[in-house]
């Protein structure tokens, strides 16, 4: 075959400048076969390009470096992130149960949740804000329950002027968390309101006075007003009652009707008033019947009547004295006709006695019902303005008429 017939890659120009190339022909194997002439360029280039490829490894490290460092403070910056996450979802648990406590008058709790939240953010506005107006609620409080404590103590002075003060602040206070404070406030106004006019009644012991006073107050229009009212009605029926009371020991049976009927015009439903006036109409009757008998029985009453029937015939128990809020005492007590007959129209005298056991003042109630039959027993009850101290109660006397 003519070398310039065809072209042989395994045939390479021995000299260039001559016109007919001379073909080299490539060594074989061992087992006869020629070697790829491509391979062997190949091998030679891959070696070849060797370094080009540690070249650019080098070229490549200036960036690679920064591109690992970003990615490591990346990953750092997250859990940082997840972290100040975590922590924030703390502290609002902490402020949420804060405020929930607060608002329910847990004001040691709630700045404990607070102060927990505070640690964990220092520099937290808010958190510091809420803590400060949780302190100070709790100290309008404890001044709150100090006045309590002198109203109840009858200091009306020093607890006025507290409360006066501590409106004034809650009025400008807007936030929910002194709700539950301004009611407490208005409780004590009202109770202070109530022990003001309440000093004045103790002053007044006739039902024209009290009437009059009852007037004044009728022209209010407030809670404290209605409960001041009830005060002043319940003192004209109690001395409804009693000047009634007196009058009918005596006898004297149409004034205690009028009394009685006085008092009715300012509480027409009480039961004890419409109890009295029936007694006074049955004791009326009855004086009536026994006035006219008396002379005729006379002898044969002071015959027929025992010892015991004379001197004994009631047994005193359960006498109680309780000091109510106000200062007020409401005495009651219990009798039983230990007679072999009946009687009627006990009258319980008693005097009271201060924890020293010096004598204070001495009274007397009548005891319902108004015939009481032989083992039966009966109840009075009375009331005495004003004494603001505990006593102790001691029948000294009890008076019946026997049927």
């Amino acid at each position: 075959m003519s070398p310039s017939s065809s072209y042989d890659p395994y045939y390479a120009q021995a000299d260039p400048e001559e016109d007919e190339p001379t073909a080299v022909l490539l060594p074989l194997d061992d087992d006869g076969y020629r070697p790829d002439r491509t391979s062997a360029l190949s091998d030679s280039l891959s070696r070849n390009d060797r370094p080009s490829r540690f070249g650019k490894l080098r070229k490549a490290l200036p960036w690679i470096v920064p591109v690992i460092l970003l990615i490591a403070a990346a990953i750092c910056v997250n859990a940082w992130y997840q972290h100040q996450q975590q922590i924030n979802r703390q502290v609002v648990a902490f402020h949420q149960q804060a405020q929930q406590l607060a608002l329910q008058g847990k004001y040691e709790d709630s700045e404990q949740q607070l102060q927990s939240a505070l640690t964990l953010r220092p520099d937290h506005k808010a958190l510091s804000s809420d803590l400060t107006i949780v302190q100070t609620a709790h100290r309008i409080h404890d001044k709150l329950q100090a006045v309590a404590s002198k109203l109840k103590q009858n200091q009306l002075t020093p607890a006025e002027k507290s409360l006066t003060t501590l409106q004034k602040t809650l009025d400008q206070r807007k936030e929910s968390i002194f709700t539950r404070e301004k009611k407490l406030a208005a409780r004590n106004q009202d109770l202070l309101a109530v022990l003001k006019v309440k000093q004045e009644l103790d002053g007044l012991d006739t039902v024209e006075a009290l009437a009059y006073k009852l007037d004044e107050v009728e022209r209010l229009d407030s809670n404290e007003a209605d409960e001041v009212k009830t005060l002043i009605v319940n003192k004209i029926v109690n001395l409804s009652l009693k000047n009634a009371e007196n009058q009918l020991q005596k006898n004297d049976f149409t004034s205690a009707t009028a009394t009685v009927k006085l008092g009715l015009q300012y509480d027409e439903d009480n039961d004890k008033l419409k109890s009295l006036q029936q007694r006074i109409q049955s004791q009326q009757q009855a004086f009536e019947q026994a006035e006219q008998q008396r002379i005729e029985r006379a002898e044969q009453q002071a015959e027929q009547e025992d010892l015991n029937n004379r001197t004994a015939a009631v047994e005193p128990s359960d006498v109680t004295a309780v000091l109510n809020e106000y200062g007020d005492i409401e005495i009651s007590g219990s009798v039983e006709n230990v007679a072999t007959r009946p009687i009627y129209s006990v009258d319980v005298e008693y005097s009271a006695y201060d924890a020293n056991g010096n004598y204070l003042f001495s009274s007397s109630a009548v005891v319902e019902p108004y015939y009481l039959q032989p083992g039966e027993s009966g109840t009075y009850s009375s009331y005495e303005y004003g004494w603001y101290e505990q006593v102790t109660i001691q029948v000294d006397h009890i008076t019946w008429y026997l049927d």
